[in-house]
């Protein structure tokens, strides 16, 4: 029995491949991980303000904490819905995921400055730290896993911020605006 297949146009923005799809299921799943990420230190932040008698000091800094941990959760969700809304060329996603990826550039690449500044310091302190741990391999391991951990966030702010300001872009470029479908 023949198999029947339906041929569509890839001049009609069919099923043809494009790397700024790709882009958008990265920043999908990476948006996906935040949320997972925010949402156990949230609950681990909330457990522990618990601890804490409602006046001191540390219970005020856990709310601070836990107040910046549920904005990135909204932030991380709205990216996720987004993300889905362009993977299903729902037009109304498109323009919100261009000034979502420009805005997320500009702020990796405000918050890597702002790591990168503070390197010194921080290598400077966790080189000292090193000097005195001469016995304690645990703690010097976990010392160069933190340094290793402060380099590898600055190189991937360093590489997300021209990703996100290409897809902010080729969001709007006509052959990709054609693909998406506006509601009926």
């Amino acid at each position: 029995m023949p198999v029947a297949v339906r041929a569509e146009p890839l001049a009609r923005g069919g099923p043809g491949f494009a790397v700024w799809r790709v882009a958008v299921w990265l920043l999908l799943l990476l948006a996906a991980f935040g949320c997972v990420q925010y949402l156990s230190h949230a609950q681990l932040l909330w457990t522990q303000r618990q601890v804490f008698a409602p006046g001191a000091v540390a219970s005020a800094a856990l709310r601070g904490m836990l107040a910046w941990d549920i904005a990135y959760l909204l932030a991380a969700f709205l990216l996720i819905v987004l993300c889905a809304g362009c993977i299903l060329r729902q037009a109304w996603a498109r323009p919100a995921l261009r000034v979502a990826a420009a805005l997320l550039a500009l702020w990796m690449l405000a918050s890597g400055g702002a790591m990168l500044a503070q390197w010194s310091a921080f290598a400077r302190a966790s080189t000292e730290a090193l000097d005195q741990l001469h016995g304690d391999a645990t703690l010097q391991q976990a010392l160069l896993h933190a340094r290793y951990s402060y380099l590898t966030a600055l190189v991937l702010k360093a590489v997300a911020v021209p990703v996100l300001l290409w897809l902010s872009w080729r969001l709007g470029v006509p052959a990709v605006r054609a693909q998406f479908r506006h509601r009926r």
